[in-house]
């Protein structure tokens, strides 16, 4: 009886007949389509990114799920998201003339493996099957649907062949591509902008533009549902003797980690937080493409060759970041849809759409860009003679680049008090890692005057023209680190000194002070506190305030003279 059930259930299976000939009738359609535009002087042509529009008011919008309820195989889900992903990059801020004609496939081009595309779902000839490119029909869906909401005409339009339950083909809303001549073409008399982008869980749409208010309003048509109809999934249909069956994918969904600056507390996460099909690039990983003694030696030839030719230092750091970026996209799979990622490269991976349809948390090695070039505005307010101060200034697009990204990121990872009390709801907390304390043994003895341990460089921005102020008509020592240092520095009755090191200045100090405008990784501080010595620092600092320290505004030199006095470290 199950071998009469099989032979009669393949006898309605497509043969690889029926294939060979759906692929030449689609070849012959691609040809009389490429004749036909060759012949047209108005087809559509590629429409480059402009911000023209960027502020034009939305016309339309759309949105949808990217993960359907029902959907049996992960994978195929992911492969339709690196999909979406590839297409956003050349759709996402074009903006296109008024007349001209919008082609999507013009747009986006053959989705082949070479150009990145990847199998996901595909509904041809009335089965669901995995497909080289599957599930841009999604994005076609949305832009058909936004197209119409905003007043463009419709130049082409196909319908699916199946209407698949809960689908916009049930409204009679959805919009059918396929390489190259089932294709989705717009125009309008005016001009308008496509902005297109998704997180981990939502693809959504928005056409801009300055339409004529007195024009004729195009309204979405309320049109009667249309049946849906059963289709064959090659994911769950069982019909095992299909030639178009693949069987389940054998991949799985799974978390990649990026450990650029290899921090204790990052290193402490990974151990707490590491799956076991986890991918881990850095400390306790994988070896970065970047650590080739071939990378390494080039790195450094560029870093050179950049100073050689007078280049500012953060500008040098910027491009071997891009550099870095780089890598970390080439080494991402479809499957990787889970990140814990440097905030470095943030900004490079969100420009290249690389964090599109993914979830991601970020290892925060320091302010956001903005809020760390604001704190730097304060202090040149402060000391406007002082050039070291306007030394880090970042490119806007890459900061406002940076600031997106850190929105759509799902967590901040950190230690630091000041970026998470920034980070909100969105930070999880990591505890510094506590050095191990100087002995007491060998501590110097008391001098005769106090000794203040300085412990960063460079000075300025750490805040030195505060407590060089603060104790300039107290006999202090301080003693400051190796490193570079302001010129012209005026101590008043105060005297610098340079230590060996950070543990010879811990070893020597009465007690460490920090009124920095920006630190980012106070290890010095965690140091002094580890050993038993008084600090005095600014929340800047970041230290938590369950250690023991004494908080003084950055600037505040009033604050800090009477934070001095109290600690006994200054009159």
């Amino acid at each position: 009886m199950n071998t009469v059930a099989t032979a009669a259930t393949t006898t309605d299976l497509p043969t690889r007949r029926e294939a060979l000939v759906f692929a030449c009738k689609a070849w012959g359609l691609r040809a009389l389509r490429a004749l036909r535009d060759a012949a047209d002087p108005g087809r559509p042509r590629r429409h480059p990114r402009a911000n023209t529009l960027a502020q034009a008011p939305a016309l339309a919008e759309f949105d949808s799920p990217l993960w359907p309820g029902e959907e049996v195989d992960p994978m195929l889900v992911a492969g339709k998201l690196q999909n979406l992903r590839q297409a956003l990059k050349r759709l996402d801020g074009i903006e296109v003339a008024p007349g001209a004609r919008f082609g999507f496939w013009k747009q986006v081009g053959r989705a082949t493996r070479r150009r990145g595309y990847a199998i996901g779902r595909e509904l041809r000839e009335g089965c669901l099957i995995p497909a080289i490119g599957g599930g841009l029909c999604q994005l076609s869906n949305a832009l058909y649907d936004g197209a119409v909401r905003a007043g463009l005409t419709v130049l082409e339009r196909h319908r699916h062949s199946r209407v698949l339950p809960g689908s916009l083909a049930e409204q009679d809303r959805d919009a059918t591509v396929f390489w190259n001549y089932l294709d989705l073409r717009l125009c309008a008399p005016f001009a308008w902008r496509l902005e297109v982008e998704m997180d981990a869980q939502r693809l959504r749409l928005r056409i801009r533009g300055h339409r004529d208010v007195d024009a004729v309003s195009w309204p979405m048509a309320v049109s009667p549902r249309r049946p849906a109809t059963p289709s064959n999934d090659c994911g769950s249909c069982g019909q095992y003797e299909c030639h178009r069956h693949t069987g389940p994918s054998t991949g799985r969904l799974r978390r990649l980690w990026w450990l650029q600056e290899a921090w204790p507390e990052f290193s402490a996460a990974l151990a707490a937080g590491r799956g076991e099909d986890d991918r881990v690039f850095g400390p306790g990983g994988r070896r970065f493409p970047a650590q080739a003694p071939w990378r390494r030696a080039a790195q450094s030839l560029s870093w050179r060759y950049g100073r050689w030719r007078g280049r500012a230092l953060p500008q040098v750091r910027l491009a071997q970041l891009r550099a870095h970026a780089r890598d970390l996209a080439g080494q991402l799979q479809l499957q990787d849809l889970d990140l814990v990622l440097p905030q470095s490269l943030l900004p490079f991976l969100w420009r290249d759409g690389e964090l599109a349809g993914r979830r991601y948390a970020v290892l925060m090695t320091a302010l956001p860009m903005r809020v760390l070039q604001d704190e730097l505005d304060a202090a040149v307010r402060r000391h406007p003679q002082v050039r070291s101060l306007r030394d880090f200034r970042a490119d806007e697009t890459l900061i406002a680049d940076e600031w997106q990204a850190l929105q759509a990121a799902e967590t901040w990872w950190s230690p630091h008090a000041r970026v998470l009390a920034m980070a909100g709801e969105r930070g999880r907390a990591l505890s510094w890692a506590m050095p191990a304390a100087v002995p007491a043994s060998g501590r110097a003895s008391a001098g005769a005057r106090p000794r203040l341990f300085f412990p960063a460089s460079p000075l300025a921005r750490k805040g030195i023209l505060e407590l060089l102020e603060a104790v300039r008509d107290r006999d202090v020592e301080i003693l400051l680190p190796p490193g570079d240092s302001e010129r012209g520095l005026d101590p008043g009755r105060a005297t610098l000194r340079r230590v060996d090191s950070y543990r010879h200045g811990l070893l020597q100090a009465d007690g460490v002070v920090l009124p920095a405008w920006v630190e980012h990784q106070p290890r010095a501080l965690l140091g002094a506190i580890a050993a038993g010595l008084p600090v005095v620092a600014t929340p800047a600092c970041g230290l938590p305030a369950s250690l023991p320290w004494t908080p003084v505004e950055a600037g505040d030199v009033e604050g800090l003279r009477r934070a001095l006095r109290t600690l006994s470290m200054g009159g």
